[in-house]
């Protein structure tokens, strides 16, 4: 009895023995470190607290002794709580916890991972955070290579760079380079500018902090909304190049061109091609082909290509407009001197139904409600022609009230029989009223030819008188009501039939209606070449005196005009 259950006794004992044997494929080295051995190109286990094979597969865990379990594959480790291994493949998948740390490069974080040991691939999903450089990608599912250390995500993702917020649908990011694109609702959100961007497709370079934008794109800022077709924006810097039909839409403008570039640090904004500025507060457009701005200056300066003219539109009087035509307008606001100007120089046209006019350069000052025109300046009023060698329109209630004209001063005027009425004189003051001229003063070496009309069919007579000073008083449609003479006169009347030639014409006597500039030109902005010749090859042409441009520095040379005329004018 004693020897069998002696037997019994040693049987169960062998028993368990060999089912711990058994076991030993399913439970290896409990509370002991458990590892692989490491191969390159492969993942390898390297420390955990448990490994338990079941259908073919190695479940790992961490523990007391070892909280995390940790797998290396050359110098890239991976951390989690739980691991389940395919041995034939490698390939783990991951929970709890999870952080992959390179050596040289990104550190990525979520809850749960699926590890391509063949593609070196990791999929990483809930919480995910990617770390690299000055860069945070935050997302719910990314996909990381190893190899290439780029990544990608399609559900939507977060990159946090700098004070930077850039959000979208989708992504790509690039290790090496540093760069990432963004598709899909994609949002820049710049705190410490203050600036929004709103595209559909972007490229960001973290290195240069440069984000390029390649579809339609919008930017909303402080000063307004920037929208743009394509371009590239400094989240450092805040330079912009913008490109293909760019709009930029403020409180006080709206600016639109086919390019425009701003660096507001070096106060530089170009615009470029077909260039189209608005001012809301005095609902003046200005038109041209290139705009340079500065903002610490107040001013801005638009030019035309060679054959084309800039152009600037403004109201003037309850229903007419002024038109300005220039190689370049020049406008000046500068707040803190209070000095509102607007310069146009180089071959200047001007129209509105009140006055056409041109010449070489002009200055319209808004505080003063005055129109300076410099270099061979000449107006026309319906009929008449104005010259002289300076002349100053004064301006109320947005249209012209009175003329000043300084030297050589020259107003014909055509009767309705085809005669020339001319007035001539030093100096003259042209008053208007309801669009025009109704007093018209003449001081010093006062000339004038004026023809007598019987019911303006019939010409009775020509008046010629030389004086000091005159005044002419104007009815309706400009037609001559009366004339004063002061100081010395020297009249005479002539007979239709003793009137001969060159009596009919004052020394300078010169027509160039058909210098009148056409609306078509401001509509188009071409630039048509006009040939101004006397009609008649018999009257005396003008001496040429050869005007010099006055705008090499338009801020000196016009202010110097601008005070000779006001003192000739007080003095007048």
């Amino acid at each position: 009895m004693n020897t069998q259950n002696k037997e019994l006794k040693i049987s169960v004992f062998i028993g368990f023995y060999l089912c711990l044997l058994l076991q030993c494929n399913v439970l290896l080295a409990q509370g002991q470190p458990v590892k692989d051995q490491p191969g390159k190109g492969q993942i390898a286990l390297i420390k955990s607290e448990t490994l338990e094979g079941r259908n073919g597969l190695r479940y790992i865990n961490s523990g007391p002794n070892f909280p995390r379990v940790v797998f290396m594959r050359d110098s890239t480790y991976m951390y989690c709580e739980l691991a389940i291994q395919n041995p034939a493949n490698k390939n783990v998948q991951a929970f709890g916890d999870i952080v992959i740390r390179e050596k040289e490069g990104a550190l990525l974080t979520g809850d749960t991972l699926y590890y391509n040991n063949d593609k070196n691939l990791a999929e990483m999903r809930g919480n995910v955070v990617l770390i690299d450089s000055t860069t945070t990608l935050y997302t719910n599912e990314l996909f990381y290579d190893l190899t290439t250390r780029n990544a990608y995500y399609v559900n939507g993702g977060k990159v946090i760079e700098n004070g930077s917020i850039l959000t979208s649908e989708k992504g790509n990011y690039f290790s090496t380079s540093q760069a990432l694109t963004f598709k899909g609702d994609v949002v820049l959100r710049d705190t410490v500018k203050q600036q929004n961007l709103y595209t559909d497709t972007l490229t960001y370079f973290t290195p240069t902090k440069d984000a390029f934008f390649h579809t339609a794109t919008t930017i909303e800022t402080e000063d307004g909304i920037l929208e743009a077709e394509r371009g590239s924006y400094n989240t450092t810097t805040g330079v912009t190049n913008f490109e293909g039909q760019a709009q930029m839409d403020s409180e006080d403008y709206t600016l639109i061109g086919e390019k425009m570039f701003s660096d507001r640090e070096r106060d530089v904004n170009i615009v470029k091609g077909n260039v189209y500025l608005l001012s809301k507060q005095e609902n003046a457009v200005v038109l041209g082909d290139e705009l340079i701005y500065r903002e610490n200056y107040g001013n801005s300066k638009v030019f035309a290509k060679e054959d084309k003219y800039a152009i600037m539109k403004r109201p003037f009087g309850s229903s007419d407009s002024l038109f300005v035509a220039a190689d370049t307008l020049l406008t000046i606001n500068d707040t803190i001197n209070n000095v509102r100007r607007l310069h146009a120089y180089y071959d200047v046209k001007i129209y509105s139904n009140q006055l056409l006019g041109k010449c070489d350069s002009l200055v319209y000052d808004y505080n003063d409600s005055t129109i300076t025109l410099f270099s061979d300046p000449i107006l026309w009023n319906k009929e008449q022609q104005i010259k002289a060698d300076l002349i100053k329109a004064f301006i109320s209630n947005n249209q012209i009230d009175s003329l000043y004209l300084n030297d050589n001063s020259f107003l014909i005027q055509e009767d309705t029989l085809g005669n020339y009425n001319q007035i001539k004189g030093k100096n003259m003051k042209a008053f208007f009223k309801d669009k025009d001229i109704k007093q018209l003063d003449v001081d010093g070496n006062c000339q004038t030819i004026y023809y007598a009309l019987e019911a303006d069919t019939l010409t009775m007579g020509m008046n010629k008188v030389d004086c000091s000073k005159m005044v002419m008083y104007f009815a309706d449609s400009s037609k001559l009501e009366k004339m004063s003479f002061k100081k010395t006169v020297d009249a005479k009347f002539i007979p239709p039939h003793e009137v001969e030639e060159p009596e009919t014409r004052l020394k300078g006597f010169r027509l160039r209606f058909d210098e009148k500039p056409e609306k078509m030109l401001f509509t188009l902005r071409k630039k048509i070449s006009i040939e101004s010749e006397p009609a008649n090859n018999d009257v005396e042409k003008p001496l040429q005196k050869g005007v010099q441009p006055i705008l090499k520095d338009p801020s000196i040379d016009f202010e110097k005009k601008i005070k000779n005329s006001n003192e000739k004018s007080d003095g007048g």
